[in-house]
């Protein structure tokens, strides 16, 4: 569990793998619990205590511990599979889920910008601090957006459920930009998807390549597109 942990820590590591070892994670400290819980109503209801040291045990006491423990099994996996493979119920849940999920940070001051803007400074803030409608206002007040600006000004836009202004900024954007291009292409489908301009979507979402960021979330989307 230890190496698992530390892969973790691997800058090169996939979305895939990372949720295998939280689920991992989460299931073994589930595990845990539910035992310490049995464990106490076993000594309290019923005088039950484990012995390690002893080599005698009680067959009654020894049927106890095996059904409680193996109801604590069942319950541990049900509550497991229910957080972890609980299927949104449409493709609207699922985009905003993968929305919610993806932790989405500004990294600071852009990049060559020697005289910095001051509404930058405040845009950038803002959008860290998860003010998204203030960000949004010192975006538009910059005197010259890069392509980065108007990338975190379109990802601004999209968090605070303004889709329709989203997908303009991310339109605008695309055009221009290589640095954001694979970023743009996949929110530009969420905001579609939230947008319910759902052809749209999946003509998006159909361009996204195997080797590509987020080509297996765009896979699920799909899937729930063709189900609707």
């Amino acid at each position: 569990m230890k190496d698992k942990l530390k892969k973790l820590l691997d800058p090169d590591i996939s979305k895939k793998e990372e949720d295998q070892i939280f689920e991992e994670v989460l299931k073994k400290k589930l595990d845990e619990d539910l035992k310490m819980k049995w464990q106490g109503m076993l000594n309290s209801d019923h005088g039950i205590v484990r012995n390690e040291t002893s080599t005698k045990k009680k067959v009654s006491s020894s049927n106890y511990i095996k059904i409680f423990l193996a109801a604590a099994a069942c319950i541990s996996l049900l509550i497991a599979l229910q957080v972890f493979y609980t299927a949104p119920s449409d493709p609207y849940t699922m985009a905003q889920q993968y929305l919610n999920k993806q932790e989405i940070l500004h990294p600071g001051a852009s990049k060559g910008i020697v005289d910095e803007d001051e509404n930058r400074t405040l845009a950038i803030q803002a959008f860290n601090n998860k003010d998204y409608e203030q960000s949004t206002k010192y975006y538009q007040n910059l005197e010259a957006a890069n392509e980065e600006d108007m990338y975190y000004h379109g990802l601004a836009l999209l968090l605070n459920n303004r889709y329709s202004e989203a997908i303009r900024k991310f339109e605008e954007n695309g055009i221009k930009s290589d640095r954001f291009k694979q970023e743009i292409h996949w929110y530009r489908s969420l905001a579609y998807l939230l947008n319910k301009q759902n052809e749209k979507a999946e003509t998006l979402l159909k361009q996204i390549g195997s080797n590509e960021w987020n080509y297996q979330q765009a896979q699920q989307l799909l899937k729930q597109l063709d189900e609707k």
